[in-house]
């Protein structure tokens, strides 16, 4: 099983509609295909870390590099592992770059996404480079 992360900037079109529909496909994908993972989304900016079969992440991110509501894609790091970090999400996701969240959601929803990846467990590079883009993100 392999872990991968990647890093890239969404389109200025990108809406709510069309997050919407990754996610509704990304979940669909992820559950027959065993994948797990977390997608954020911040200040038109995404991380997303996928874990499962090293052909079938592979594939898909080779996809992911094509989708055109996104640009600027980098691929952060790419491991293999034994175990799954993310064995409950099919696929998280939260947009904290909503119109209606205000200053005080953005903040417990930052010290709960900070406290999460303080607690939990970080075997490998990739899980840690993960949590701490996140946490990047998240202060801007």
């Amino acid at each position: 099983m392999i872990e991968l992360i990647y890093y890239s900037i969404s389109s200025d079109s990108i809406n709510e509609v069309d997050i919407s529909t990754i996610l509704n496909a990304a979940r669909n994908f992820n559950l027959k295909n065993n994948i797990t993972g977390c997608l954020v989304h911040h200040n038109n900016e995404f991380i997303q870390i996928l874990e499962g079969e090293e052909i079938v992440i592979k594939e898909l991110y080779s996809k992911i590099v094509l989708d055109k509501r996104h640009h600027t894609i980098t691929l952060l790091a790419q491991n293999y592992k034994q175990e799954r970090h993310f064995k409950d999400w099919n696929m998280a996701y939260y947009n904290l770059s909503r119109d209606d969240m205000n200053e005080i959601n953005k903040k417990l929803f930052y010290n709960n996404i900070y406290a999460l990846s303080e607690f939990a467990q970080k075997p490998t590079y990739a899980i840690k480079l993960f949590w701490q883009i996140v946490q990047d993100l998240l202060k801007d």
